[in-house]
């Protein structure tokens, strides 16, 4: 089943609401991913609840909904991750979904290669993402799946001893939309050569059964899915009907092909996948509720725009748990710095972070500058005592002097709640991009015709250098 476009399938919400007067500061709950709000207790703003900073940007934030919901679904906007869930969930006249497939397509790899660890090569949304997921599922690494996005031979030296000093003892994920993005196409034939050097089986169709690859959809002579081909078991051997979906740019790819891929090699439950992909879309519905006290992610963009406007110019994000280990943090930030351009952001796994975060947050002169979203597990309070008093402590410490977010994602018996984790990511997608929008509403600023919180033009600048003089890049070359 292939998805070739993304309609506006959007249950567009309670168009006519008028902003709530509630005076609650907590956000409903949804499956249990919640937020709670709350002013500076040294409050010099002139605002004195959360429900009169939603009534003061409520014009400017209707304005932004209305023009996001034009955008959205058509093409050229790179909006097509709203409703990607829900495309992915999809089935087909026998009641298969793409979901079933890519699950399939991952347990295809294992038996015609070996069950061995997989190693994802990609870089940017297409590590941090899938490693955030596998680590808020509880999953990590755990030996079965690695990530590489490295370029130089000691690096590659000391993956191979890492994953167990043979590359042919693991399989292979490239991720890339044209699969001409240097760093993993030179991985990639970097690893190929490496594996082919050390078999005494010069088969290249053997070889190819270690790689699965998810690109673009659309094969041109200058893309890896013009070599490759469009259908599993013609013309190679690689796994291949994995795409990169149209209009969904990398750091808003949590959900495409190759999270599902890396979930389901890793041992996820299809289940448990499927109900992350349920939440996500739920959350993509919630997005549109032009009530904001419904509305998650409008209403963190109303607290950054209230937050900004008053000084409290830098955002930090502390993340309190092994769970936010490994890929959250630089998620987060290529979330929030590449679309915001707002170099005034830092995240960090705590309680580690603490140490360096309070020594600069804390200081007198700089106490006042900062906005706070502390992302927190649920834990009971009598099992884990010690977590409830640390996260209420340092929420208090946080908030005598700065606008506060305070997070709670729940729990299961090894992560985050599935439906939370879909809930939690596509949440973070549209907070983004409204953050930005109503930033420029607020300045009386025009919106361009495409987000700048979907682009990124600047990348390009020094990509430029490697493409011909005396910086020109050649993939797999030197050893």
């Amino acid at each position: 089943m292939r998805i070739n476009s993304i309609g506006p399938s959007i249950n567009l919400l309670n168009r006519n609401n008028k902003a709530a007067k509630t005076s609650k500061q907590v956000q409903p709950s949804f499956k249990a991913y919640t937020q709670e709000f709350r002013l500076p207790v040294q409050n010099n703003t002139g605002m004195k609840s959360v429900p009169e900073i939603i009534e003061h940007y409520n014009k400017d934030a209707q304005s932004v909904l209305a023009n996001f919901k034009e955008r959205a679904g058509k093409e050229g906007q790179f909006l097509n991750w709203i409703n990607l869930p829900a495309e992915q969930l999809k089935t087909n006249d026998e009641g298969i979904s793409h979901v079933d497939e890519i699950y399939e397509q991952a347990e295809q790899l294992k038996e015609q290669s070996g069950d061995y660890p997989l190693v994802v090569l990609g870089i940017g949304g297409s590590k941090h993402t899938n490693e955030t997921l596998l680590n808020l599922s509880g999953v990590g690494n755990k030996g079965k799946v690695y990530f590489y996005s490295d370029i130089d031979s000691l690096s590659r030296s000391n993956f191979e001893e890492e994953i167990g000093g043979d590359l042919s003892k693991a399989n292979y994920l490239v991720v890339s939309k044209s699969g001409t993005t240097f760093e993993t196409k030179d991985a990639f034939i970097h690893f190929q050569d490496e594996i082919a050097s050390k078999s005494e089986d010069d088969d290249e169709a053997e070889l190819q059964k270690h790689f699965a690859i998810a690109t673009d959809a659309t094969a041109t002579d200058k893309n890896l899915r013009g070599v490759i081909g469009d259908k599993n078991g013609e013309g190679n051997n690689f796994i291949k009907e994995l795409y990169i979906h149209d209009d969904v740019g990398g750091r808003y790819s949590a959900f495409d092909d190759p999270g599902i891929f890396v979930l389901a090699y890793a041992g996820v439950d299809k289940d448990t996948t499927k109900a992350m992909l349920e939440g996500a879309q739920k959350m993509s519905e919630k997005a549109m509720d032009t009530d904001f006290t419904k509305n998650p992610e409008m209403k963190a963009a109303i607290f950054d725009s209230y937050s900004q406007e008053n000084g409290y110019n830098i955002t930090v994000n502390q993340a309190f748990g092994h769970v936010f280990e490994g890929g959250f943090e630089n998620w987060a930030k290529q979330l929030y710095l590449e679309s915001l351009k707002d170099f005034n952001f830092h995240a960090g796994k705590a309680p580690d972070s603490m140490h360096y975060a309070s020594e600069n947050h804390f200081k007198d002169d700089r106490r006042s500058s900062y906005n706070t979203i502390m992302t927190t597990m649920n834990l009971s309070k009598e099992t884990d005592p010690n977590y409830t008093k640390y996260i209420g402590a340092i929420a208090q410490e946080y908030n005598q002097t700065t606008p506060l977010i305070l997070e709670k994602l729940d729990v299961n018996k090894k992560g985050i709640d599935a439906e939370t984790i879909g809930e939690y990511i596509q949440s973070k997608h549209f907070e983004t991009i409204y953050k930005g929008m109503l930033r420029r509403e607020t300045a009386g600023e025009a919106q361009d015709t495409v987000l700048p919180e979907v682009l990124q033009p600047n990348v390009e600048a020094y990509k430029k250098r490697f493409k011909e003089g005396e910086f020109k890049l050649e993939p797999g070359a030197g050893k």
